[in-house]
């Protein structure tokens, strides 16, 4: 913790809290809470800055949050969801910095819960609008009732009549009609009715008097007291002139439609109704409408026609006609009551060929989820296939290119040097490939994930500059790599795919390139506060590319079809990978290139400017890393030749190595011996990479020991990486094993010397 709290209260809250830097906006230390709310692992928290959980416009206005004190902030959880916050914050000077204590309090579901209020507010204030209907709402507890605009533009009142206590409505009933309407109502709210209705004369603004309905809905709180009531007043002489329509309607309407008394006989039937049932026009009147059902219908219409008699609602149901033209036909019914609940209104539409076209839809559908299936089983199974034989390749491939690289540096005459050379090539060769193939499968089932790390931006070329030199230098090639001194910046960002990036166009470089030179040079520029542009160019004076390809050398599998470009061989992958992994990281790759002349490739990626104190390993392609004498090292590995190239390259660095082929002997080993230090194999049989790390940082708990554990494993998935560290590894080696990789570790995890190769 970095805040002098009790660890409880920080660790046990129930809300979110978080620390961070008040300049910066990195987070330094957070909560469970925090971690359960937004759906990121500790590790992902810490990676991250405030800025990460907002969108572009509240990045903006967190900058200046103190401008902005008291607002609702909008987050966003890892998985998409949105949040809404209220943040209270409490600053600190903690080792000579300013650092906040936040504390979070999640308002999601209140703010939900007010703009869908406000949505109701506005569906019926548009409602209102849109009536022709008088709408009303009595509040029963303060005798205040409020109108619709209709009082305004049907009534013709003004705006400050829209709300009056309830008198002012029964100062506007005719005299003869107060006892129908006034008295009525009062009656319905004593008896707790549910529903009120009344017919009365009602004075317009000009003294005029308009016959109209009144209906309302009486709704009473959790002790059954009647509280509100809510309704609606028609105009009856409007209403006559709108009957006329639909009593024209009726007789043109392509749907079918019917009147019936409340026993279910019919009254009235139009035209459609008859064509669709192929009686003859007139035949249904005074017929009950349930002997024109089937038999196994009639029971749904009856249970429909009961309850909206009984409650005023609507009805909706299907059935077919029993008649023989209905036969086969498929009806659906909309069902209302007038009202005076007397009359049944029925509309019936045809719906066969809809039922049909449904359920030929619903079988699509059906066959396109069972296809998504297996496109996504397909996907997994493709997925875990080139990650199973990316490892299973990884595996041979570290015996073959260690045990080539060994020989290589031997004592050889130029024939054996030669093959040896040749050796190491193919292998690395290789081992492009099925990097390539295995980031083309993560790209292709969008499971490319960047991390967000602090780190060095010169170092990080650097790393890739040491891991290319020997090859370029042993084809004879002047190897160049100069940075600016802003480059020295400590950023955030992804530092594995970044050299993944470059390793790529270096590797390229270095295979197209038969005599001359490639020059690294990397450079900064600022673009806004704390953030700043990485600019990285690779020139070499290779082969050049002819124009009429370059537009295509960023297309997948794309290789150029002459026998000078071709004969180098590869995926046609690398610069698909590298543009793709670029601009994901929101950067670009720019080229030009001449046949004959070379080529040139400039990236450029955004980067936030860091503020941690990373520990530069500084190690050149011209060292090599060596262990003080006596460094005793214990190798965990259960393949026999992976453990000899291990043992043999450490050996050479000065130390001294003891090999254990599982992971309970590894365990059982370092409890009993001193060791300064373990390279541990992640699957091996008895206990796995991960038992044996957590069992030893378990043992040195209380005490300052920490033994250095490296991770060696032929996984090389960003996961496999995160989990390593959060595991408590130190480090992390994939396979096959580069020297340079390897010397990297010795020096930064065993303060290693530096000398000549």
């Amino acid at each position: 913790m970095i805040l002098s709290l009790p660890d409880s209260f920080f660790r046990d809250v129930t809300n979110p809290m978080w620390v961070f830097d008040d300049e910066t906006l990195e987070v330094l230390d957070v909560n469970e809470a925090a971690c359960r709310r937004y759906g990121y692992l500790r590790e992902e928290f810490l990676a991250m800055t405030l800025l990460d959980l907002r969108s572009p416009k509240e990045q903006e206005l967190f900058k200046n949050r103190s401008a902005n004190k008291g607002r609702i902030w909008e987050h966003q959880s890892k998985s998409g969801e949105i949040l809404y916050i209220e943040g209270y914050e409490f600053p600190f000077e903690s080792q000579g910095r300013k650092v906040i204590l936040a504390m979070i309090v999640d308002v999601t579901e209140k703010v939900k819960l007010e703009r869908e209020k406000t949505e109701l507010l506005d569906r019926y204030q548009i409602l209102s609008e849109a009536a022709n209907d008088l709408l009303w709402d009595w509040d029963l507890r303060t005798n205040q009732v409020t109108h619709s605009e209709a009082l305004i533009t049907q009534y013709g009142y003004d705006r400050s009549d829209i709300q009056q206590p309830i008198t002012w409505w029964s100062d506007k009933i005719h005299p003869d009609d107060f006892n129908i309407a006034s008295w009525s109502i009062q009656e319905a709210i004593r008896e707790r009715k549910r529903y009120w209705t009344a017919e009365y004369r009602l004075k317009k603004a000009d003294g005029t008097f308009v016959l109209v309905l009144d209906r309302g809905i009486i709704h009473s709180d959790a002790n059954d007291q009647p509280v509100r009531m809510v309704g609606s007043i028609v105009d009856l002489t409007t209403r006559r002139a709108a009957e006329d329509e639909r009593n024209q309607l009726f007789r043109l309407s392509i749907d079918s439609m019917l009147l019936l008394d409340t026993n279910g006989i019919v009254t009235q039937a139009n035209p459609a109704f008859y064509s669709l049932s192929g009686l003859e026009p007139g035949s249904a009147s005074n017929r009950n409408m349930r002997e024109l059902l089937n038999p196994q219908d009639r029971e749904v219409f009856d249970t429909a026609v009961a309850q909206a008699l009984e409650e005023g609602v609507e009805g909706h149901f299907a059935t077919s006609i029993n008649t023989e033209a209905g036969q086969g036909k498929s009806i659906q019914w909309s069902l209302i009551v007038n009202e005076a609940r007397n009359r049944v209104f029925l509309v019936g539409r045809n719906i066969t060929e809809s039922i049909e076209a449904r359920n030929d839809l619903e079988r699509a559908l059906a066959r396109s989820q069972e296809l998504a299936i297996e496109a996504q089983a397909a996907r997994k199974a493709q997925s875990e296939f080139l990650t199973n034989m990316s490892h299973e390749l990884r595996t041979p491939l570290n015996g073959m290119l260690g045990t080539a690289q060994i020989l290589s540096a031997s004592t050889l005459d130029d024939r054996q040097q030669n093959l040896a050379t040749m050796l190491v090539r193919s292998g690395e060769l290789l081992l492009q490939i099925v990097n390539d193939i295995l980031d083309f499968s993560k790209i292709e089932s969008g499971k490319i994930r960047l991390m967000q790390a602090p780190f060095q931006l010169s170092e990080a070329v650097q790393l890739v500059f040491d891991l290319f030199a020997r090859s370029a230098r042993q084809r004879g090639l002047e190897f160049g790599f100069s940075v600016s001194p802003g480059s020295n910046v400590i950023v955030v960002g992804d530092p594995f795919r970044l050299r993944q990036v470059i390793s790529n166009i270096v590797g390229n470089a270095i295979k197209f390139t038969d005599v001359g030179s490639i020059n690294f040079f990397v450079d900064v520029c600022a673009t806004e506060a704390n953030q700043i542009e990485a600019i990285i160019t690779i020139r070499d004076t290779g082969i050049g590319m002819p124009e009429e390809i370059q537009p295509n050398i960023f297309d997948r599998f794309f290789q150029g079809d002459s026998s000078e470009t071709r004969r180098y061989g590869g995926t046609g992958l690398g610069l698909a990978i590298s543009k793709t992994v670029a601009e994901a990281m929101g950067g670009r790759i720019t080229f030009h290139s001449k046949v004959g002349e070379g080529s040139e490739f400039t990236i450029r990626i955004p980067l936030e400017v860091g503020v941690d104190a990373i520990q530069s390993s500084e190690t050149d392609s011209s060292f090599i890393a060596t262990a003080q004498a006596g460094t005793r090292v214990l190798i965990a590995e259960d393949v026999e030749v992976n453990a000899i190239i291990l043992t043999s390259w450490l050996q050479d660095r000065g130390f001294e190595c003891v090999i254990v082929p599982t992971g309970t002997e590894a365990i059982e080993a370092l409890s009993t011996e001193q060791f300064d230090g373990a390279f541990v194999d992640l699957h091996m049989p008895g206990a796995s990479g991960y038992d044996v790390v957590r069992e030893m940082r378990m043992a040195e708990k209380g005490s300052e020991k920490r033994l250095p554990i490296i991770a060696v494993t032929a996984s090389v998935s960003l996961e496999e990486r995160l989990r390593c560290f959060s595991e408590g590894f130190d480090d992390y080696i994939p396979k096959p094993i580069l020297v340079a990789e390897l010397d990297r570790v010795v020096a930064r995890l065993f303060h290693g010397s530096v000398s000549l190769r």
